[in-house]
């Protein structure tokens, strides 16, 4: 019996790279699209092979997988369930920018079997969306989410950024209670992190911008973590809360460090005890998809893999599982994957995050705790 998997389906087209982004993604492609759907389509039948393996969760990301056209689309999910057994109940996430949706789009959608929806908000204080160069305004995001709503979405996330230059603990109070009106089931919100070759790294060098508070932004997580838990969000992994019921199944797959595949140009998957990279520039992906080959879990566009040694293989599952604050990490299926407890395992490191109050320990469960939550990278740094 195989293990169920998790689709991670990258879309890199973007009208607009936002000043903050860092991710695989390109603008002035459009003409692309159609090719790529089909090359992905291509990918999706090397890697599954003659096997049926069972998923349980799909996911669009990007780019802005909401500029592809309902014929792409279909051509992509098409092939996603002729060649895998998709559970009736699979959560089907694509990821959207306000102002890229209509209702027709989203018909289309619901139509070709997308369950959840994950807005790209980050602000909705004006100051703040021009720094971040996104492309939307909030009636926007009011317009859109009451479209999402019409068209059946009512499972959809939005995303906020906190940790924002010229951000403050009200500006981002605002934000917060806009988006709280719409009771989304789910929030992912996300510290500014100011990655070499944005343009915000440019501002930051030169000095045209300031650089990020860090004890700021650990008051406005905190401020969140308070507004949302008095809503009644359960705040059940670090960046991520929901209401009950509606946790997001695809990055619960990441966090207890199950298979995914990772398919177009500059995913990343983990399958089969391999972590591997895709190509990342859309052209050579589509070149080297039409080159063929590739076998579960590596199709020929792979441009990086590393098969996990154990030592690698410990380390993953604490830091992705340490990221559930309801779940932790559970010590008896710890020892019994490797044979050590996680105290053998990391010894005087975790007596130290113990005694400094970082982690905590409960019904036999590693977990971070409160203060743990905010500095959970330099947890997650001395357990490496």
């Amino acid at each position: 019996m195989h293990p169920s998997l998790s689709l991670y389906l990258h879309i890199p087209f973007c009208r607009h790279r936002c000043a903050y982004c860092d991710f695989n993604t390109y603008t002035g492609l459009s003409d692309l699209q159609t090719a790529y759907a089909e090359a992905l389509s291509a990918e999706i039948r090397q890697v599954s092979g003659t096997v049926r393996r069972p998923v349980h969760t799909i996911f669009f990301g990007g780019g802005t997988p909401s500029l592809m056209s309902p014929a792409d689309m279909q051509t992509i999910l098409s092939t996603v369930y002729e060649r895998f057994d998709v559970a009736a109940n699979a959560e089907v996430s694509m990821e959207a920018n306000p102002n890229t949706i209509t209702r027709p789009y989203l018909d289309a959608m619901r139509a070709l079997g997308i369950n959840r929806l994950s807005f790209g908000v980050q602000s909705v204080v004006p100051s703040e969306l021009a720094l971040l160069e996104r492309q939307h305004d909030f009636q926007t995001v009011v317009d859109a989410v009451a479209t999402a709503r019409a068209a059946g979405f009512d499972n959809f996330n939005i995303d906020l950024i906190y940790g924002v230059p010229g951000q403050t603990l009200t500006s981002w109070q605002q934000s917060v209670e806009a988006i709280l009106d719409f009771r989304p089931k789910h929030f992912s919100l996300y510290c500014l992190t100011i990655e070499e070759g944005t343009p915000m790294a440019r501002w930051l060098h030169t000095g045209t911008m300031p650089a990020p508070d860090p004890d700021l932004a650990a008051d406005q997580f905190e401020l969140a973590r308070n507004l949302l838990g008095a809503a009644g969000y359960d705040h059940y992994e670090i960046s991520n809360w929901s209401q009950p019921g509606y946790e997001c199944q695809h990055n619960l797959t990441y966090w207890r460090n199950g298979d995914y595949l990772g398919l177009g140009a500059g995913a990343h998957g983990h399958a089969d005890g391999i972590r591997y990279a895709v190509v990342r520039q859309p052209r050579s992906y589509i070149k080297r998809i039409a080159a063929g080959g590739g076998n579960y879990p590596l199709s020929s566009a792979v441009a990086q893999s590393t098969v996990l040694d154990r030592e690698s293989k410990i380390s993953d599952t604490v830091i992705t599982q340490l990221r559930l604050l309801n779940e932790g990490l559970d010590n008896t299926l710890f020892e019994a994957q490797f044979a050590v407890s996680p105290r053998e395992a990391f010894g005087e490191t975790l007596l130290e995050l113990l005694d400094w109050g970082l982690l905590q320990e409960r019904d036999n469960r590693l977990l971070l705790t409160k203060k743990g939550e905010f500095l959970s990278n330099q947890v997650f740094y001395r357990l490496l």
